[in-house]
């Protein structure tokens, strides 16, 4: 071996693997959820989204698995919207406009709602269908660190939160994308 491959750091290779997560994260949004969008494949995407983040609650706790995951999950939205932006002509940033790309997103994950408010500083969706309602509530936690890296790339004025849900117990989903300020 050569001598530069030993000076990593464990910082360089905490960067290095935060950056291959982000890969394959939008890879697989990608190719599996947005290009082979089929029934089988959104139920073997969910099995393993839902078992992954079980074993990291697991292994490290609801606490911890947030902390690690969360600036990635973040960066990947960030990704994300960078690409939203380039595949899709999206001429105002407003909330509709990230609400839509959401709700796009959520549909091909298999959430089934609709969008019960919408103004000019506020959109409010609520979901009765999720596939990840049995799933640990911190998987909802990480989808709205990816939603806010979303948000902040395509209008920073805009914050996302959810108010309800199912993976906590809640009757149904709800999230609300507002103007801050």
């Amino acid at each position: 071996m050569q001598e530069n491959e030993l000076s990593l750091t464990s910082e360089d290779m905490q960067d290095m693997a935060k950056e291959a997560i982000i890969i394959w994260w939008s890879t697989v949004m990608k190719a599996v959820v947005m290009s082979s969008n089929t029934p089988e494949m959104r139920r073997i995407l969910h099995s393993f989204l839902a078992e992954a983040v079980t074993e990291m609650v697991k292994v490290n706790g609801s606490q911890r698995t947030l902390e690690l995951m969360g600036p990635i999950m973040r960066q990947g939205g960030k990704k994300a919207a960078v690409r939203a932006l380039e595949e899709h002509e999206i001429v105002d940033r407003d909330g509709i406009a990230i609400s839509s790309l959401i709700d796009l997103w959520e549909g091909a994950l298999g959430v089934r709602g609709e969008i019960v408010e919408r103004s000019e500083t506020s959109v409010v969706k609520v979901a009765k269908q999720c596939p990840f309602a049995n799933s640990p509530p911190e998987l909802c936690s990480l989808f709205g660190r990816f939603v806010d890296g979303f948000c902040e790339v395509i209008n920073p004025q805009y914050g996302w939160f959810q108010t309800h849900r199912m993976s906590a117990g809640d009757e149904e989903c709800r999230w609300v994308c507002r103007k801050e300020g």
